[in-house]
């Protein structure tokens, strides 16, 4: 089996492409779309898993992580896929999409394996791009390096992306690096919020070079990014890390707009 796979809960679908490193390449309510499409960029679209630090594997991402083919596994809630193992890293991935009805959103779960007879060190990486514009943001904890401005208010950083942002971004994009206060990493666009749920990391345990959230953007699209725990896995074994991702209609009243304390406390209380 394989190729386009989908779940749903409560009128939202997500869909995968086993063919296409098993990423998420749909996730939308009703007909509005969350992702980016592969018509903006036919290899940065959708939503994607690398390990890192990137200076492991510099550019392009490892084919067998990134893009290339998963075996799959379907049935009922979940979807389970698995990639090839990567011969320089000695590193396999697993991803298991499922329905988390108590949460009424989808749990991610990626598994990084270990293949080889020797440790190796590394943090799970979520790569989530969105179509430019709408508003990013995450509760305010510190920022590390990066050009991407982000603002803080009402306890929180902000990235909005409007007119005036699109016309300073250059062709290869901005970043920014920062860690959390909480664990979740919002982005509100066409009605709708997207919240990602992650376990909180702080910052002596984040990968060299890294960051537990990352936003990038660049005139095509944004990237929601998430890092797990930099840790090391014994030969032959393997760590696990899990995303929760929730979607709903902004509630009426609630402003989407920089330092808005109540959209804030709607996407806090997504998930809980």
């Amino acid at each position: 089996m394989g190729g386009a796979l989908g779940i749903e809960i409560d009128g939202v679908r997500l869909e995968v492409d086993a063919r296409a490193g098993g990423r998420v390449t749909s996730l939308r309510r009703g007909v509005v779309e969350v992702l980016s499409g592969r018509d903006v960029d036919p290899d940065n679209y959708g939503s994607t898993f690398w390990t890192s630090p990137q200076s492991d594997w510099g550019w392009p991402p490892p084919a067998e992580i990134d893009r290339a083919p998963y075996a799959v596994d379907a049935g009922g809630e979940a979807i389970v896929m698995t990639g090839a193992p990567h011969p320089a890293l000695g590193l396999r991935v697993t991803k298991r999409v499922s329905v988390d009805r108590a949460r009424r959103g989808f749990a991610l779960e990626y598994t990084i394996h270990n293949v080889t007879g020797a440790p190796k060190t590394c943090a799970p990486w979520e790569v989530t791009r969105v179509p430019p514009g709408g508003l990013t943001f995450f509760p305010a904890g510190s920022l590390g390096a990066g050009a991407l401005p982000l603002e803080k208010r009402a306890g929180a950083f902000w990235f909005a992306y409007d007119g005036a942002t699109a016309s300073r971004l250059p062709a290869d994009g901005l970043k920014a690096f920062a860690t959390g206060d909480r664990g979740w990493l919002a982005h509100a666009a066409g009605g709708l919020l997207f919240v990602k749920r992650f376990v909180q990391v702080p910052r002596e345990m984040q990968a060299p070079g890294e960051a537990e959230i990352e936003v990038y953007a660049n005139p095509r699209y944004v990237e929601l990014e998430a890092q797990g725990p930099y840790a090391t896995i014994a030969p032959a074994a393997s760590v696990s890390w899990t995303v929760v991702w929730l979607v709903r209609e902004v509630p009426r009243g609630v402003r989407v707009e920089t330092g808005s304390a109540d959209l804030v406390a709607c996407a806090e209380g997504l998930g809980l």
